[in-house]
């Protein structure tokens, strides 16, 4: 083969990659986790006026009872507004990717390559938590951690949950399964449950997972936001 042959099919072949480069699209789809649904039912009256807090947005202007003043010791449903924190939330390690984790069989799971989560799923878990339990709770404020300063001084109770499992099957079903806890402002354990929540996809796809998912932890808000309301003050 000649030299200038040869010349004519390297720039053939640097042609028909260019092009085939230019041809490809990324088909990689991100999904985040839906809003919660307690906004939909009647509130506590003082949590009308409670906010989900990230880290950072540090508010003064709490109120603090006064030394010396007697306190009926109350439940936090009949109690005035407390601040409650969430987090942190823990995720398995196979759950620790970008990518979404289904599980079609029982003993092995399928990381997709082209369906991605558009935030850290413990994120996205914090988020909905901290919505469901702000619409159920009568609170002055919910913050997700990490948090610090002010914020920390005022936090009455943290919610701490350890997600075992958290998949599902396309056109099957999506599990929840946590461990999760209480504490007060000292770090002393008042709660601990675990609790497995089981939601049906209702379709094929990657779309009625991620609800489904939703869903899920939306039935986990409203057992920890119970539990709360319940302590005593």
């Amino acid at each position: 083969m000649t030299t200038r042959a040869l010349a004519g099919l390297l720039l053939g072949l640097a042609a028909v990659v260019g092009f085939a480069g230019c041809a490809v699209t990324d088909t990689t789809r991100y999904y985040t986790l839906g809003v919660a649904t307690a906004s939909k039912e009647p509130r506590p009256a003082a949590a009308a006026a409670g906010s989900v807090e990230r880290a950072g947005q540090d508010t003064a202007g709490s109120v603090e009872p006064q030394a010396g003043s007697a306190t009926p010791r109350t439940s936090v449903a009949g109690s005035r507004a407390v601040g409650v924190g969430v987090g942190p939330v823990i995720m398995p390690g196979y759950l620790d990717r970008t990518q979404i984790v289904t599980r079609p069989g029982t003993d092995h799971v399928e990381i997709s390559t082209f369906n991605r989560w558009a935030e850290p799923l413990e994120d996205g878990v914090g988020r909905i938590l901290a919505e469901e339990i702000s619409a159920r709770v009568p609170t002055e404020r919910v913050v997700m951690f990490p948090w610090r300063g002010v914020v920390a001084r005022v936090i009455q109770y943290q919610v701490v949950v350890a997600v075992l499992r958290f998949d599902g099957r396309p056109g099957g079903d999506v599990t929840l399964d946590t461990r999760w806890r209480i504490l007060d402002r000292k770090g002393d354990e008042l709660v601990f449950r675990r609790s497995t929540v089981v939601e049906k996809t209702g379709g094929r796809g990657y779309e009625p997972v991620v609800a489904a998912m939703t869903r899920a932890i939306v039935t986990l808000g409203q057992e920890i936001a119970t539990e709360i309301r319940a302590l005593p003050r």
